[in-house]
């Protein structure tokens, strides 16, 4: 079933592009969680446009500058992301679509072997879903927050002693080694995203 959605998914966004090419602006840079939510929903054939936050997003739609935008709303671990539903006070954009995707994390980095890390990047929510593996698989090395996840990434190119909690996409995105998958402390971890 997943195989044949995700081929119908491609043939309706060629065919979509085909007609009319739709643009999305996500919450990024390329590579995030909610880049990957972004593909799920509207497939590769779609113009993808990254912004550093979340108000960024509802401003590029509002502006008309992009069809639509997602943003995260929910997570299953780690509860609502309140910047999102601030901004519906905010804005006159309506949700017309929601994507559930499930949240997988992965140590990322530009080294080859796990005991080269001593610094490991992230967004505070998935440094909080991946606290207790990385309490035991690199204990006493420094965790810094940053943005996105997948800034975390782009900061880890080049860097072998960092690391970056980030997804999958981002490791194609930024070339970097998967040095451990799944490391998400709750396996079931989902986030909502909105699509407004």
């Amino acid at each position: 079933d997943k195989a044949i959605s995700a081929i119908f998914r491609e043939v309706i966004s060629a065919c979509r592009a085909l007609e009319k090419p739709i643009s999305v602006a996500y919450f990024g840079p390329a590579g995030s969680h909610t880049h990957m939510a972004s593909i799920l929903k509207f497939g590769d054939s779609t113009d993808f446009v990254a912004c550093n936050t979340i108000p960024d997003v509802f401003n590029s739609v509002e502006r008309r500058d992009t069809n639509y935008g997602v943003v995260p709303v929910e997570n299953s671990t780690e509860g609502v992301i309140n910047h999102t539903l601030d901004m519906f006070l905010l804005s006159d954009l309506r949700i017309c679509a929601e994507i559930n995707a499930p949240i997988s994390h992965n140590l990322l980095s530009s080294g080859d072997d796990i005991s080269q890390v001593k610094r490991v990047y992230s967004i505070g929510t998935a440094i909080a879903q991946c606290r207790n593996w990385l309490a035991s698989h690199l204990p006493g090395v420094e965790v810094l927050e940053v943005s996105s996840t997948s800034k975390a990434a782009k900061m880890c190119e080049g860097y072998p002693s960092s690391a970056a909690i980030a997804s999958a996409l981002a490791a194609k995105e930024y070339h970097l080694n998967v040095l451990a998958d799944g490391i998400e402390d709750n396996p079931h971890n989902k986030t909502r995203f909105l699509v407004v």
